[in-house]
């Protein structure tokens, strides 16, 4: 691919940090729609693909 002389080697990129814009406009409107009381309940789901898609 062209990119892969962009990216860090994998010792490099494994020790560090990386920030993603995850959408908070977008989880906010679906936390809108639910009940208050199941917002704290769904978070997990949502971190868990975050981590999946990532890895």
């Amino acid at each position: 691919f062209w990119y892969e002389d962009q990216l860090p080697k994998s010792d490099i990129f494994s020790e560090a940090l990386y920030t993603f814009d995850i959408g908070q406009n977008d989880l906010a409107n679906g936390f809108r729609k639910l009940p208050m009381h199941q917002v704290p309940a769904i978070i997990p789901d949502v971190l868990a693909q975050f981590s999946y898609t990532i890895q």
